[in-house]
């Protein structure tokens, strides 16, 4: 069943603070820096937790590369503290960790489903004690943070979401197979978007920062770079002088193209071995940048499915279609453009395989790929397929 019981974010802020602050009135809460209580539900877990400090934002979630500062045990009553480690004078972001018995990396983080987290991430500053309570057999899903710090009742909200979110990117995705590619990488990105959409409000920068690096688990940001343009404005407008708002801000300037950015001019290599500047065959309204391959079975699906429709409905009001391929053997090229009828539109490729300039210039390894201009170059839209396409373009030319 479809998970659709979900709560709006304001009826879920009404929900969440007063349950936020009854955790403030946790029993027994320490003036020691990092306290809690952990019901041990799970005996495969060892009976003790691990302070974890991220070096920077690219370690912030990342698996072996926060640094172990503190541990401590988990008393046989549940409870534990940490009565090594004082907490920073400025404000920073921890994880609270626990592992599986015979584990032997104490930095090791979970990450295949948000449910099954066994870190909760939390912020801590010198006089605002934290105190943490959960179980061991769901740690991040069932982690309870009391504190007055702000910060930490968004990340609340955040795991929540998350959490939410993701049952719905789950219930989307079909059978992965070779026709339905395109359509769970969109409700992927769906995910994506709005996982880090529904934090942007956050006035703490290490928030926005953990929802983008919950966004791109593994450290790839290539297909949602205007993500990362967004959670750089945003923790800019909060600190921009902060070293992990100068990391994201550098990282968006080394990724792809955004709508809004103009499209670089390049020299193509066309199918009749003259090589044309690509703004010479820009569309005198729109212009879809069509990058694929002849062995890609998506690439071949658009083709025939989508662009040769949007081609004979519109072209003659205005839509251009340059396809670039990666390609490595021309007969084969020149075959699979004909077969999809995508012969009614220019073609270029480098015949170089895998290795591409034009790819290199626009900073992508993923096809298929696309950019949708305006009549001077400016992109418009990126990355629409299938039917989502179709009812883009027919929006701004305006034909049935």
């Amino acid at each position: 069943m479809a998970y659709s019981e979900s709560l709006s974010q304001s009826a879920f802020y009404r929900y969440l603070i007063p349950a936020f602050l009854i955790l403030l009135s946790f029993t027994g809460c320490s003036q020691n820096s990092v306290s809690g209580h952990i019901v041990l539900s799970d005996v495969d877990f060892k009976p003790v937790v691990y302070l974890l400090e991220p070096t920077g934002f690219s370690s912030l979630v990342s698996s072996y590369e926060c640094k172990v500062v503190d541990s401590a045990e988990i008393n046989e009553a549940g409870d534990f503290r940490f009565d090594k480690f004082s907490a920073p004078e400025k404000e920073g972001i921890f994880l609270l960790a626990i592992q599986k018995k015979g584990e032997k990396y104490l930095n090791r983080l979970e990450n295949n489903h948000p449910d099954s987290g066994n870190y909760i991430p939390f912020l801590l500053k010198k006089g605002y004690p934290v105190e943490i309570r959960s179980e061991s057999g769901a740690f991040l899903r069932n982690g309870q943070i009391a504190s007055t710090l702000e910060g930490n009742r968004d990340i609340l909200v955040l795991i929540a979401n998350r959490s939410r979110l993701f049952k719905q990117f789950l219930s989307d995705q079909a059978e992965v197979n070779e026709e339905n590619l395109l359509e769970n990488e969109k409700s992927l990105y769906n995910f994506q978007q709005q996982l880090v959409e529904s934090v942007m409000g956050s006035q703490d920068l290490y928030v926005l920062a953990l929802a983008l690096q919950w966004a791109g688990i593994k450290g790839d940001y290539e297909r949602i770079p205007e993500l990362v343009k967004a959670t750089c404005k945003g923790m800019s407008a909060i600190e921009p002088e902060h070293v992990w708002t100068q990391q994201v801000c550098k990282k968006s300037g080394g990724l792809p193209l955004t709508p809004g950015d103009a499209f670089p001019d390049f020299m193509m290599p066309m199918t009749d071995g003259d090589t044309i500047s690509l703004r010479s065959l820009l569309g005198s309204q729109l212009t879809i940048i069509d990058i694929w391959a002849s062995w890609c079975a998506p690439c071949r699906k658009e083709n025939r499915n989508t662009l040769v429709p949007l081609w004979d409905n519109f072209h003659d009001s205005g839509l251009q279609i340059i396809g670039y391929a990666l390609e490595s053997e021309r007969v084969v090229w020149l075959n699979a453009i004909k077969r999809d009828g995508a012969d009614r539109w220019p073609h270029a490729s480098h015949m170089e395989g895998d290795t591409s300039p034009f790819l290199d210039l626009l900073k992508i390894t993923t096809i298929p790929a696309n950019y949708i201009l305006d009549r001077n170059g400016v992109i418009l839209a990126k990355n629409l397929h299938g039917k989502e396409l179709e009812e883009w373009v027919t929006g701004k030319l305006g034909k049935e």
